[in-house]
């Protein structure tokens, strides 16, 4: 509701909420209140999502995350929405897009808004009079708004800090509701103006992969007797101490049939696919375990004294290939020496539309991996990888450009990593199996394959709508890794020396094809989630890709 030449929506609000009509029929009718600028984008079915989590977990201040840094500014970025989530426990929300539960607006928050005119300062005294409860304030992930910058208003928008000072205001409210960085330290432990983050509802998809991973998150420690519990961290759930051997295979089976409806016998499930999963695996590694869902053929690479077990294990491969490499040879020498034997090319050359070769330590549902099929197959892509689901999971140099964007079924890159990629069959023939000769553990591809392509754009993608995890920096290191004995020193000496050699021997020179940096990681075109362009479109905004990880949103003048 507004009201023509009322004031700030702060100052409205503040006489509407003392008024009989209010107090009468509305704050008695409604469990909740949601008070949001007028320039947030928001669709109805996500103003209903949020009312309904709210009430499920009980919240009594929330708000809904923004979408993303490309569209809308704020300098919190947790509250830009991550897809892993459901929400998340904090200390903060903004005065842009608050939610009430009616109770503590009316005997709370109502008082809090006299004199108010930007709102300024109102974001941390909320939280401050509840008195910081562990889960009773939260950013909602499930759902986000787009709060246009700057840049993307009309000129015509009016701005009311021409009129108010909001620092002014800011350190006039902090000081009247007694919010001092003593009685902060003293009571919560808590940093002046400073935000927490007390916790996380993960989405089940997300809740089963760690699960399947052996991984558990827990509050940290408190820093002080009073006051919440801040942060939380990933752990073994094993052991609840990082660093340490993965979980026992007897517990890592019963996960999986618990949380991601693996099924537990041995019946054969081989079938001829259109795509195929080559991994290199161990005795006891998750990549055997059948499941009736897949949509896709397994093949096993197993070192020589675990064949027969990695056989018993996975009767539903299409094959289980035995080499006898020695321990510390990667696993593209491994899939080099698969491709020549008489098996694959009489039987599995030619046959599939796409291969997928992930690292043992992956850690992906066989859901995603059908999808990121479909997605591919859709697309008409040629090489791709599944992004990384959060920097929290895993480790890896190229974070920036491959982590999972919540916004977007899949972005066009020049790159893509070698720890899972997926080929065409047609790449597969003409770009991939030619050059796995000396090939070790395929440092150098990743640059390699989009160059030999000449960095098509809209062939070479990583794939946001799925991702995986690779929690090595929590469950230690896999077997056959172990196995290797390397040092980390001997380890990046043979990753450069590997990479120079492989980019030496196919005359590697990016710009014979395009103006681009000399390794590559930009970004080519943006495939959009189908609720998020329909977002952008009610506020008349574009997409244009920018170089790198970026992109540009533009306003559509043509509307």
């Amino acid at each position: 509701m507004r009201e023509s030449g009322s004031g700030t929506k702060w100052s409205f609000l503040y006489k509407f909420a003392n008024s009989d009509l209010f107090q009468k029929r509305f704050a008695r009718q409604y469990k909740q209140l949601y008070v949001t600028d007028d320039d947030i984008v928001q669709t109805s079915a996500s103003i209903s999502r949020s009312f309904a989590l709210m009430q499920q977990y009980g919240l009594l201040l929330a708000q809904p995350s923004l979408c993303s840094p490309f569209e809308s500014a704020t300098w919190q970025n947790p509250l830009y929405k991550d897809a892993r989530l459901i929400l998340q426990y904090t200390t903060f929300v903004e005065i842009m897009v608050p939610m009430f539960n009616m109770n503590f607006f009316t005997s709370k928050v109502i008082a809090t808004l006299e004199h108010a005119e930007t709102g300024h300062g109102l974001d941390w005294v909320w939280p401050f009079i509840l008195g910081y409860p562990q889960e009773k304030i939260a950013i909602i992930n499930d759902v986000c708004v787009i709060h246009p910058k700057k840049e993307l208003q009309p000129g015509t928008k009016l701005t009311i800090y021409k009129e108010h000072n909001p620092h002014a205001e800011l350190v006039a409210v902090l000081a009247k509701f007694g919010y001092e960085s003593e009685i902060l330290r003293k009571k919560y432990d808590m940093g002046y103006l400073q935000p927490s983050w007390l916790g996380r509802r993960w989405q089940p998809w997300y809740h089963n992969l760690l699960q399947l991973a052996g991984i558990k998150d827990v509050y940290e420690e408190k820093n002080a007797a009073k006051g919440p519990h801040k942060g939380v961290k990933f752990v073994s759930a094993e052991t609840g101490a990082p660093g340490v051997a993965r979980l026992r295979s007897h517990h890592h089976i019963q996960t999986a049939i618990k949380y991601l409806g693996f099924q537990s016998s041995q019946a054969n499930t081989t079938g001829r696919h259109k795509f195929l999963v080559v991994v290199s695996v161990h005795k006891d590694s998750r990549w055997l375990w059948p499941n009736s869902s897949t949509q896709y053929d397994t093949l096993a690479i197993a070192p020589k004294d675990q064949a027969s077990q990695v056989e018993q294990a996975c009767s539903h491969c299409v094959y289980v290939y035995a080499h006898n490499l020695n321990p510390a040879a990667g696993r593209y020498a491994a899939l080099y020496k698969l491709i020549h034997t008489v098996r694959w090319q009489t039987q599995m050359a030619g046959k599939y539309d796409y291969i997928y070769f992930p690292e043992e330590e992956i850690v992906q549902s066989v859901s995603s991996i059908n999808r990121m099929f479909e997605l591919a197959t859709e697309y008409k892509l040629d090489l791709a990888h599944p992004s990384w689901c959060s920097a929290e999971d895993t480790v890896s140099w190229h974070m920036d450009l491959l982590r999972m964007h919540p916004t977007t079924l899949l972005r066009h890159t020049t790159y893509v990593e070698t720890a899972a990629p997926v080929w065409s069959h047609s790449f597969w023939d003409q770009y991939v199996a030619p050059n796995l000769k000396d090939i070790d553990r395929g440092f150098g591809l990743d640059f390699v394959w989009p160059y030999l392509a000449e960095y098509p754009e809209d062939k070479v993608g990583v794939i946001d709508d799925t991702c995986v995890m690779r929690p090595t920096h929590i469950l230690g290191p896999s077997p056959l890794t172990k196995a290797a004995k390397l040092s980390q020193d001997e380890l990046i000496t043979r990753i450069d020396a590997e990479e120079v050699r492989t980019l030496v021997s196919v005359d590697y020179n990016p710009n014979k094809h395009r103006h681009i940096a000399y390794k590559p990681q930009d970004v080519m075109n943006w495939v959009l989630q189908p609720w998020y362009k329909h977002m952008l479109s009610m506020n008349h905004l574009l997409v244009t890709p920018v170089r790198r990880w970026d992109m540009r949103l533009i306003v559509d003048d043509s509307s």
